[in-house]
C-alpha cells in the first residue's frame, strides 16, 4: 500500500489516528526541524505527540511548550550565536566535559521556561544515553529544561547531566530518530525527520603497504623471544633507529580533534540510525539536504531552515490529501 493512501484512512472507530513528529540530532543542522513545522503549520496538519533527540528535543520541546514555528524561526534567525557560544564556554574548561552544563540550562530557561513535560500542550519526549549502561532513556515527564539538557549533552563537549542518579548524554549515540518510542506512546501514524546527512557506505579492501626497515624481521618465534627482543630494543644505546626509514613518508592531513569527533559521530549515527530504521521504520520520512552545512554553523540558521521547508514541501501529497483532511 502506497504512503499516499495510508494517510489517508481514519481509524476504526471513526476518529483520526494518533499522529507524532519525530525530530532527530543533527546540531545546528537540525534548524531544518523549524522549516517542517512551519510547513506542517501552513497545510494544518495536527501533531499529536512531539519525540525528540538532541537538537531535535531542543526544538521539539520548544514547540510543544507552546511556541510556534514562527518564533522559534524568530529566535534561531535573530539571535547571535557567536555572543551565545562565548557565554556558554566557562573561563576553565571541565575534566569530564569543556562545558558544565549550568549557564546552558540557563539558555534553556530563556526559551522555554520551567515547565513540566506533563503539563505541556502537546505530549512530549525526548531520548538520552545513560553513559555508564549505554541504555537507552526516555524521559516523558517531569522538567522540560532538565530533560532537553541530558538529550543534546554531546559526549565531550558537554559533561553529562544527572538526573535520578544516572549520568545522561546525547540521545544520537543510541537513537538518532526515535520513532519507535512514539510507537511505544501510541502514535499510529509517524512523520520522522532526520537532520544528519546520510553518508554512503562503501566496502572496501586496501593493501597495508610495505613497512620499510633496516634488515628483514621475522616474527618472534615464542612468548621468551619477544619479551628479549621487546627488552633490547630499549636497552640498547648505540643503535639509533632512523625515523624516516621505519615507516614510508606519506602526506600530512590536517585533521583538528573537533573534525575527528563530528566525523566519527556522524558515521556511527549514520550506522545506528539505519539499523533502527528497519527495526521501527515512519510512515514519512524527511530528510533535509543539509550536508552543505557543518556541525555548528548555528549562523547559518535561514538557509537551514529553508532546507527544511523544501524537504516538507517534498512530501505535501502524502502529509495531507485535502486540506480538510489531516494526518
Amino acid at each position: 500500500m502506497r504512503i499516499v493512501e495510508s494517510i489517508s484512512k481514519t481509524t476504526e472507530t471513526g476518529k483520526q489516528p494518533k499522529t507524532a513528529l519525530v525530530l532527530g540530532s543533527g546540531a545546528a543542522r537540525g534548524l531544518a526541524h523549524i522549516g517542517v513545522l512551519k510547513v506542517l503549520e501552513q497545510q494544518g496538519i495536527n501533531i499529536d505527540m512531539i519525540i525528540g533527540s538532541s537538537m531535535g528535543a531542543l526544538i521539539g520541546g520548544a514547540y510543544a511548550s507552546g511556541l510556534n514555528a514562527a518564533q522559534i524561526e524568530e529566535i534561531a534567525c535573530e539571535t547571535n550565536w557567536l555572543s551565545v557560544v562565548k557565554i556558554l564556554f566557562p573561563k576553565r574548561f571541565q575534566l569530564d566535559g569543556l562545558l558544565d552544563g549550568r549557564r546552558l540550562q540557563k539558555f534553556l530557561l530563556a526559551l522555554v521556561g520551567e515547565q513540566k513535560i506533563e503539563e505541556l500542550k502537546i505530549p512530549f519526549a525526548c531520548v538520552a544515553t545513560d553513559i555508564n549502561s549505554g541504555e537507552e532513556i526516555t524521559l516523558n515527564s517531569g522538567s522540560l529544561v532538565n530533560a532537553i539538557r541530558a538529550s543534546i549533552s554531546f559526549p565531550f563537549l558537554f559533561k553529562p547531566f544527572k538526573i535520578n542518579g544516572n549520568y545522561l548524554i546525547d540521545g544520537g549515540v543510541v537513537n538518532p530518530v526515535p520513532v519507535n518510542i512514539a510507537r511505544e506512546m501510541g502514535a499510529e501514524r509517524i512523520i520522522a525527520v532526520s537532520a544528519t546527512p546520510p553518508v554512503h557506505h562503501h566496502a572496501r579492501r586496501l593493501n597495508s603497504g610495505k613497512l620499510v626497515t633496516p634488515k628483514n624481521i621475522l616474527a618472534a618465534a615464542n612468548s621468551n623471544s619477544f619479551l628479549q627482543r621487546f627488552l633490547r630494543f630499549f636497552n640498547e644505546n648505540g643503535i639509533k633507529v632512523d625515523e624516516e626509514n621505519v615507516l614510508p613518508s606519506q602526506p600530512a592531513m590536517k585533521l583538528g580533534i573537533r573534525r575527528q569527533m563530528i566525523q566519527v559521530a556522524m558515521t556511527m549515527e549514520n550506522v545506528i540510525l539505519n539499523l533502527r530504521l528497519k527495526e521501527s521504520p515512519a510512515d514519512i520520512f524527511i530528510t533535509p539536504d543539509v550536508g552543505a552545512f557543518q556541525f555548528f554553523e548555528f549562523n547559518w540558521a535561514n538557509e537551514i531552515i529553508y532546507a527544511g521547508e523544501k524537504a516538507a514541501d517534498v512530501h505535501i501529497t502524502d502529509l495531507i490529501l485535502r486540506k480538510d483532511v489531516s494526518l
